[in-house]
C-alpha cells in the first residue's frame, strides 16, 4: 500500500510539472502583431511608424520586398536593438515601389507580420539655380480676364503679348499646343526679352507653305535662333502637337538665345573664360520617368529647366515627357523662364527677392526701367531710400508737405530723397545692379525708387505717382 501511494504521488508531481511547462508555452507572452503601420517615402529611404505590440517586445523585425513578398524579401537591420515604434529604412532605390511589414519579437517568440503597406522612395532635391526676381510681380500684372482660367502665369504671358487667348474672354487652358502655334508663342517671348528677331527668311521647310505669312516667318525665325531644327532637315510638322519633352528643348534653347536679366542664372558656355548663357550646370532632379525621353538632349533640357525652376511643379516625381503640353503648362513654363531673362514690367520698378522673413544675408533689391513696350531704358539716374515703420499712430513716410520724413535712410544712393550728380544709373539693359540690404527680424521697411533731373528733391505730392514702393518685413 505504501509503495502504491508513493507511485501515485510521483505521478501527480510529474503531471503537475508538465502542466506548468505547457501553461508557460501557451501563456501568450509572444508579442502581438504591430498595427497601424504607415510608410512615408523620402530620398532613397522610407520612414515607418506603427503602434507597439503588446506582451513586451524587446525588438522589431522590419521586412521589405519589391514584390508581394512571394519572391525577394529583405530584412532591414539597423544594427541596434530597439523598442522604438519608428524606423527609417535606408539604401532603397528611388522610383522602385516596395511593400513593408513589421513583426514584434522577444525571448518567447516573434509575432506574425503586420499588414503590409506600400511606398516608393523618391529624390527630394530642390532646384539649385532659381531666378532671384520676377518678370511678373503679382502686384503689377493685371488679370488676363479669361473666364476659363485664373492663373498668374497665364496673366503674365498675356501681359507681355505672348498670348491673346483663343477669344477675348477664353484661354482654353487644357487644350494642346500645335507646333505652328508654339512658333508664334516663342517668337513673342523672345521679343518680350528685348531681343531683336531675325529676318524669318525661308529655312528649307517644305511643309509650311500652306500656313499664313506670319506663321511661316515665326517658324523660320525660331530655326534661325537655333530654337528648333525641325522634325527633319526639310520638315517642321506644323500641325503636330508639342510634347512636354519638346517644350523643354524649345525653352532651353530659347534661354540661350536671349539676354539674362537681373538675378537670372547664367553659366559659361564652355570652360570658365568664355561668354555666358542662361542655363544650370547642376544635374540633380526628382523625376523618375526620364528614361522614357526620346533623346539625351531632351533629357538634359528637362533637368536643366528643373534646376532653373522652369518646370511647373518643382516637387513632381514624373515629368511625362511624351505627353502633349497643355496651354496652361506652357504658360507656367514660359512665365518661369521669363524670370531669368531681361523681361521686366513697363515703367520704373523696385522689387525684392523676398518680402517676408527676409534676413540680411539673402535679401536682394533690384530696380529696372522699361518703356511701355518693355524696351530697356538706360542712363536713368535712380535714387533709393527706405523708411522704418515706427508703429506710432498717424506715422507716415512723408511730411505733410510731401517731403521726406527725418527717419529716411539711404540704400545705395548718395543722399536719400535727392537725385545727386553721380547717382547710380540704369545700364544698357535698363537695370541697376542688384544689391544686398540688411533687415532686423520683426522690422517693417518701405523701400522706394524714383528718378528725376539731377538736383531734384523728392516731393511725394509730385513724384509719388511715378515712384515705386515695396514693403519688406524682416
Amino acid at each position: 500500500m505504501r509503495s502504491f501511494a508513493l507511485k501515485l504521488l510521483a505521478l501527480l508531481t510529474t503531471t503537475t510539472l508538465i502542466s506548468v511547462c505547457l501553461t508557460g508555452i501557451a501563456s501568450a507572452a509572444t508579442p502581438t502583431v504591430p498595427t497601424n503601420l504607415t510608410a512615408t517615402p523620402g530620398n532613397k529611404s522610407v520612414v515607418l511608424t506603427w503602434t507597439a505590440s503588446a506582451n513586451t517586445p524587446t525588438d522589431y523585425i522590419i521586412e521589405y520586398s519589391p514584390d508581394d513578398f512571394t519572391g525577394i524579401t529583405v530584412t532591414f537591420a539597423p544594427n541596434i536593438v530597439s523598442t522604438a515604434t519608428t524606423s527609417t529604412v535606408t539604401g532603397l532605390t528611388n522610383g522602385q515601389a516596395y511593400l513593408f511589414r513589421v513583426k514584434g519579437t522577444n525571448g518567447d517568440g516573434t509575432s506574425a507580420a503586420s499588414t503590409a503597406v506600400a511606398a516608393t522612395p523618391y529624390s527630394n532635391h530642390t532646384p539649385n539655380d532659381l531666378a532671384l526676381f520676377d518678370a511678373c510681380p503679382t502686384a503689377l500684372i493685371p488679370s488676363a480676364g479669361f473666364s476659363d482660367v485664373a492663373s498668374a502665369d497665364v496673366s503674365c504671358i498675356k501681359y507681355y503679348g505672348i498670348t491673346q487667348g483663343t477669344t477675348a474672354t477664353t484661354y482654353e487652358p487644357l487644350e494642346f499646343v500645335s507646333r505652328w502655334q508654339m512658333a508664334l508663342f516663342l517668337t513673342r517671348l523672345v521679343t518680350a526679352t528685348g531681343t531683336t528677331l531675325p529676318s524669318g527668311t525661308g529655312q528649307g521647310f517644305t511643309d509650311i507653305s500652306g500656313k499664313s505669312a506670319e506663321i511661316q516667318t515665326g517658324i523660320n525665325q525660331i530655326k534661325q535662333l537655333g530654337i528648333t531644327i525641325g522634325k527633319t532637315a526639310t520638315t517642321f510638322a506644323p500641325d503636330d502637337y508639342v510634347t512636354r519633352e519638346e517644350m523643354a528643348l524649345f525653352i532651353e534653347r530659347l534661354l540661350k538665345a536671349v539676354p539674362v536679366g537681373p538675378g537670372g542664372n547664367e553659366e559659361f558656355v564652355t570652360g570658365s573664360t568664355t561668354v555666358k548663357e542662361i542655363k544650370s550646370l547642376d544635374t540633380d532632379h526628382n523625376f523618375t520617368d526620364l528614361g522614357t525621353v526620346s533623346l539625351l538632349g531632351m533629357q538634359n533640357a528637362i533637368i536643366n529647366l528643373w534646376n532653373l525652376g522652369v518646370t511647373e511643379i518643382a516637387t513632381a516625381t514624373v515629368y511625362e515627357p511624351s505627353v502633349n503640353i497643355s496651354r496652361l503648362n506652357m504658360a507656367q513654363m514660359m512665365a518661369r523662364a521669363l524670370d531669368h531673362t531681361n523681361a521686366r514690367p513697363a515703367g520704373l520698378h523696385v522689387q525684392a527677392n523676398a518680402y517676408t522673413s527676409a534676413s540680411s544675408n539673402n535679401l536682394y533689391i533690384s530696380v529696372t526701367n522699361r518703356t511701355s513696350d518693355f524696351k530697356p531704358i538706360s542712363g536713368t539716374p535712380i535714387d533709393t531710400f527706405r523708411y522704418l515703420h515706427t508703429g506710432i499712430t498717424g506715422y507716415s513716410d512723408f511730411s505733410a508737405n510731401g517731403s521726406c520724413a527725418q527717419t529716411s535712410s539711404t540704400v545705395i544712393s548718395i543722399t536719400p530723397c535727392k537725385i545727386d550728380v553721380g547717382e547710380s544709373v540704369t545700364d544698357i539693359k535698363g537695370n541697376v545692379t542688384p544689391w544686398i540690404t540688411a533687415l532686423t527680424a520683426g522690422q517693417l521697411w518701405d523701400y522706394w525708387a524714383w528718378t528725376a533731373a539731377a538736383g531734384t528733391l523728392y516731393d511725394n505730392d509730385i513724384h509719388g505717382t511715378a515712384a515705386s514702393k515695396i514693403s519688406i518685413r524682416g
